[in-house]
């Protein structure tokens, strides 16, 4: 500590050092510190400890690593939080395109309830299969079809009405590589919970993407 020392007389007057004011809005923290001048505190604060009451400055890292990550996850958050609306509105605009257009949508199950054209899209050809539509575990219907790449009709007019499983099936072998999927047009779009989805003009809604196929 530095004192200073007036002469009056024979007699000497210490006197403290002048206090450093500071504003009403001043706040000190580690986190808008510098590397130097946190090291001189840190410094400093070690040479003034009591030896026998040694303060655990680790915990004072911790902290300041904790109050980094929050300001840099908060900073992150934002930011994501910006770049999704503006792709979210990029998207919106971009679906002015698909109203009116027909599209296949990819579905688990055939349902005559809502109608509609069905088909299987199909990675590759695969010759002399038997497609096979279930009501639960019972067969209600079979075809015999050849496969081609792309999109393959299924004739569903003989259906009753309810929902129903497919399969396809070579020999005694399920095919894999193939999608069950309905086609639809689309009457207007939104964006629910950050993701785009089509009313469509059956009444069904779907998600952009469920669409498996598109160009006729």
């Amino acid at each position: 500590m530095n004192h200073i020392f007036t002469d009056r007389g024979s007699s000497y007057e210490v006197k403290p050092p002048e206090p450093k004011i500071v504003g009403p809005d001043y706040v000190q923290s580690f986190d808008n510190m510098s590397a130097t001048d946190f090291m001189k505190i840190y410094i400093e604060t070690l040479k003034f400890q009591d030896p026998f009451r040694q303060q655990d400055l680790s915990k004072s890292l911790e902290d300041v690593v904790r109050l980094n990550q929050v300001r840099f996850y908060t900073d992150m958050k934002q930011f994501m939080e910006s770049f999704t609306a503006w792709m979210n509105q990029m998207t919106f605009m971009q679906t002015i395109n698909l109203i009116g257009k027909e599209f296949v949508f990819s579905t688990e199950t055939l349902d005559t309830l809502k109608g509609g054209d069905y088909y299987i899209l199909s990675g590759e050809r695969v010759s002399d299969v038997k497609v096979k539509i279930y009501d639960g575990d019972e067969v209600i219907k079979e075809m015999e079809i050849d496969l081609e790449k792309g999109l393959n009709p299924i004739d569903i007019s003989d259906l009753p009405k309810g929902q129903f499983t497919v399969k396809v099936f070579k020999g005694d072998f399920e095919v894999p590589g193939w999608q069950l999927g309905y086609k639809d047009a689309v009457k207007s779009a939104g964006i629910v919970n950050g993701e785009l989805m089509l009313d469509l003009l059956s009444g069904r809604q779907a998600s952009a993407s469920q669409i498996i196929y598109t160009g006729g």
